[in-house]
C-alpha cells in the first residue's frame, strides 16, 4: 500500500492510498508509529481514517494543513509504516445481461389451465 496522492480540504490534509480500506489493526499501527512523529514536528492534531465515498479509496486525513515541507515529512512516515499494507480492492459485482432461457421440456398441456386457490 502506498499514498497516491496528497490533497488539502478545508483544514484538513488527506493522503489518499491505493487501497479501498484500511482495517483497525493497520489504523492503530499507523497512530502509534506516525502521531508520536507528528507530535515531535509540533503538531498537535492527529490522525482520522476515511473512504472516499465514490472514489473507491482509503483517505488518511490529518487534522491540520502544515507546511510543505511537513506534509512530505508525514507523507514520508505513513509512507514507510504502510508499504507493507495489502492492497484491498473493493468487492467486484458481476453484472449480468441479456439472459435468454431455453427450455424445450416445457409441459406446455396444462400452461392455460386455471389455478385453484387452496
Amino acid at each position: 500500500m502506498k499514498v497516491i496522492e496528497v490533497r488539502e480540504a478545508w483544514i484538513h490534509t488527506h493522503f489518499k492510498v491505493d487501497s479501498y480500506f484500511i482495517t483497525e489493526q493497520e489504523c492503530r499501527q499507523i497512530t502509534i508509529n506516525v502521531e508520536p512523529e507528528i507530535m515531535r514536528l509540533g503538531l498537535q492534531y492527529g490522525l482520522i481514517y476515511e473512504i472516499a465515498p465514490s472514489k473507491h479509496q482509503a483517505i488518511i486525513v490529518l487534522e491540520c494543513i502544515p507546511f510543505d515541507h511537513v506534509k512530505s515529512t508525514i507523507q514520508q512516515l505513513i509512507n514507510e509504516v504502510i508499504k507493507d499494507f495489502p492492497v484491498r480492492h473493493p468487492e467486484q459485482r458481476n453484472v449480468v445481461t441479456n439472459i435468454t432461457v431455453s427450455d424445450t421440456k416445457t409441459d406446455t398441456k396444462n400452461a392455460n389451465a386455471p389455478v385453484l386457490d387452496q
